[in-house]
């Protein structure tokens, strides 16, 4: 899966508020991912998982896959893994409120479509022209791209639940992601959580990758640098050494290291970009 950042629109010669990108045939990686953007991914063929707000969606053909701001998610590949061909659309928050019928649309949305044939050919066509006018930003490029964004949305009106795939909710998985979620600041591992829900660490770490994509410890570091992505925006003249220490670090150095290997980015080298300093 392509790196996320907590803000998709962080560049400031990036003038719009609406990122389209097609991604053809690809064999991606599982990761986890937080931030801002509203995120809609089209899927024309393969197959796969998503992992979203501590449940497992499966998709396949003519899914489309909703994320809403600041969900945690992430994508878990199919065993064996099996290229993707997907079309993704981000739209900022801003962009989304200053619509009464995008958002009322959204709030009830459910996190994953089954496509009727004839909606998941038009949503496509859709998704090539919005990137296609982003791209070349020719004369009234921004409203033609709002205006295919409505058709969108005004398409997912018609799939009630009822018609949509069944998400697969493991209770045991989605109590240790909200224990994982309340204490990653602590000092927690495998050995902590397996004590605590009464399940040996060899169960718990099978258990833990099958549903989410990742082992728990790589999990935790990342929740951990999402937090610290978090708090390095919203609070920019709090000590660096301090976020790494709030966020459930006791070596700086090794908070360092694991967050440039995430992010490719230093911690104070990520917090300008992200303000644009």
């Amino acid at each position: 899966m392509e790196p996320v950042y907590e803000n998709l629109f962080r560049d400031k010669n990036y003038k719009s508020s609406v990122m389209c990108v097609w991604s053809p045939s690809q064999i991606y990686k599982s990761t986890l991912a937080y931030h801002n953007e509203f995120e809609f991914h089209f899927i024309k063929s393969g197959k796969g998982n998503y992992f979203i707000k501590n449940t497992k969606y499966p998709f396949s053909h003519n899914n489309l896959i909703i994320i809403r701001s600041e969900e945690i998610h992430g994508f878990i590949p199919y065993n064996p893994p099996v290229s993707i061909d997907k079309g993704s659309l981000y739209c900022s928050p801003s962009f989304i409120n200053k619509s009464k019928k995008m958002k009322a649309i959204l709030k009830t949305c459910p996190h994953i479509i089954q496509l009727e044939e004839k909606e998941a050919t038009l949503t496509e066509i859709l998704f090539r022209n919005i990137a296609t006018e982003i791209d070349k930003k020719e004369a009234g490029w921004e409203e033609i791209v709002h205006y295919e964004i409505m058709i969108f949305m005004l398409l997912l009106k018609r799939y009630p639940l009822k018609k949509n795939p069944v998400p697969k909710h493991n209770p045991r998985i989605e109590s240790i992601l909200l224990y994982i979620e309340r204490s990653f600041s602590e000092d927690i591992s495998l050995s902590s959580i397996a004590q605590k829900i009464f399940i040996s660490k060899s169960h718990l770490a099978h258990l833990f990758k099958n549903e989410t994509g990742m082992p728990l410890k790589q999990y935790i570091l990342q929740r951990r640098i999402m937090e610290a992505k978090k708090i390095l925006t919203k609070r920019p003249d709090k000590k660096v050494y301090a976020i790494a220490k709030e966020v459930g670090f006791t070596n700086f150095s090794l908070f360092n290291r694991a967050f440039k290997k995430i992010t490719g980015l230093t911690p104070t080298g990520y917090r300008k970009i992200s303000l644009g300093r």
